[in-house]
């Protein structure tokens, strides 16, 4: 891994007191072991619902009034006609015409499935014909109460970071380092390395991580309005960056930035900068990519994921150089996630889009990939009432939602625009681990909070 940035980053921390840090290394670590889940306890009830079913994505007739519309089924679009919040020939959520609808039954298929698409009417009951997403099931998916704790703390000191906290990853314990949560901050774009002090997570102070790491484009220059964060293999030096644009101008630019934690200088500079953004619907500047999540081959390959680009179960092989596994983008706009084998060779910027999926969500603000139970979350923030969506591949080989989950009872309904999760081999005695949510408006004085997830498979 970065073993030689690591054993001289250890070295020192027992010789400094740690202190605020805006930091983006992987060998960022502590020492003193995994961090413990601490008066984290119970597990909220309710059931879980059937799929969603109905309309699809496919070729599509009708239009929409959120998501793309029109005749070659791009994103949003559904079968003959539906789409998310659509209408006339195109089915809707709740909507009405020939196309089937979320919430359905028959033959129109479940987010993420495969098979037929159109229904006959808002119920989405029909005949299925031309949709790609979707196999069927019965029964609409309700959001359900929290699954863990009720309790929410904040796990930050006061006014530690202030506003535009967009994300965060956990990265857990490897070998003799301790847990790291990345945080980062969209304006001005800047990394975050935070190690547990017994209270409150606190930055690294080493290599010129006090303060953190501004970030840049691959020309050295610009500030990419950086809303998600995600690691791929623990043993890697590189962190990725999901942007929607550039905070000095007003265009947008959907770009999946990689940047190295073995740069000891003040500033990191993108070493590949892969833009999206004529791949993916038309977006306003402020509404584009916010949340990335790295999927790793060994579990799509296990769980036969459907590519399909290839229209065949996906083989990593037809992908160069693509870092191991699939990158997730969360579309803000339309609540859409979209698949993407991302070439890292000389010829930067390559990439193929390998699915499209649903999140369950009408909008979308991050992503966290369960690399333990492998289960793919998806959260929309004070704009859903903080909703959380949970996915999963499926017998179609497509991730399909699986829960909805209503945010915890003490969590406020801010503007919660980052989560992730802490692995299962931090379960405490109550069978839960950390669950984390960054608030982009600092509400309270604080943008960092802790709660809890049960262990195992989700209820």
């Amino acid at each position: 891994m970065y073993s030689g940035h690591t054993r001289r980053l250890i070295a020192r921390l027992s010789q400094v007191v740690i202190a605020f840090v805006v930091a983006m290394a992987v060998g960022c670590s502590d020492d003193a072991g995994p961090y413990s889940v601490v008066g984290l306890g119970g597990i909220g009830g309710g059931g879980s619902g059937g799929s969603d079913t109905g309309g699809a994505d496919g070729i599509g007739t009708g239009g929409s009034a959120a998501g793309t519309t029109g005749n070659t089924g791009s994103s949003g679009a559904g079968g003959p006609g539906g789409s998310i919040a659509g209408s006339g020939s195109g089915g809707s959520i709740g909507g009405s015409g020939p196309g089937g609808s979320i919430g359905g039954s028959g033959p129109g298929g479940s987010i993420g499935g495969s098979g037929g698409g159109a229904g006959a009417g808002g119920s989405g009951a029909g005949t299925g014909a031309a949709g790609t997403i979707g196999t069927g099931g019965t029964g609409a998916i309700t959001a359900q109460p929290w699954p863990g704790s009720a309790e929410v703390v904040a796990v930050d000191s006061t006014n530690q970071f202030m506003k535009n906290l967009s994300d965060l990853v956990y990265q857990p314990p490897v070998g003799n380092e301790g847990d790291v949560l990345w945080g980062l901050v969209n304006s001005p774009p800047t990394l975050f390395c935070l190690i547990w002090n017994g209270t409150t997570w606190t930055g690294m102070t080493d290599d010129n991580w006090t303060f953190g790491k501004a970030l840049h484009y691959p020309s050295g220059g610009g500030s990419p309005d950086t809303e998600g964060l995600t690691r791929t293999d623990w043993s890697s030096t590189a962190i990725y960056v999901a942007s929607e644009r550039d905070n000095n101008g007003g265009v947008s630019r959907m770009s999946v930035l990689r940047y190295d934690v073995d740069d000891t200088g003040i500033a990191l500079t993108a070493t590949n900068e892969w833009n999206l953004t004529p791949d993916l619907p038309i977006s306003d500047p402020n509404t584009g990519l916010e949340g990335i999540a790295w999927v790793p081959d060994d579990y799509l390959v296990a769980h036969k994921f459907f590519d399909e680009a290839a229209n065949a179960v996906y083989d990593p092989s037809r992908y160069a150089n693509h870092a191991g596994g699939l990158f997730l983008v969360g579309h803000e706009g339309n609540g859409m996630i979209y698949a993407y084998a991302l070439d890292h060779s000389a010829s930067a910027g390559t990439f193929q889009r390998v699915a499209t999926v649903r999140s369950g969500n009408p909008y979308l603000m991050s992503l966290d990939f369960d690399r333990d139970e492998g289960n793919l979350w998806a959260y929309c923030d004070n704009t859903c009432a903080n909703q959380a969506a949970v996915l999963r591949i499926g017998a179609s080989g497509r991730f399909e939602l699986t829960h909805l989950y209503n945010r915890p009872t003490s969590l406020a309904n801010s503007n919660y625009e980052g989560i992730t999760i802490a692995p299962e081999s931090e379960c405490d005695a109550m069978g839960m681990r950390s669950f984390f949510w960054s608030d982009d408006d600092n509400n309270g004085m604080h943008a960092l909070y802790r709660g809890s997830i049960p262990c195992g498979p989700l209820p």
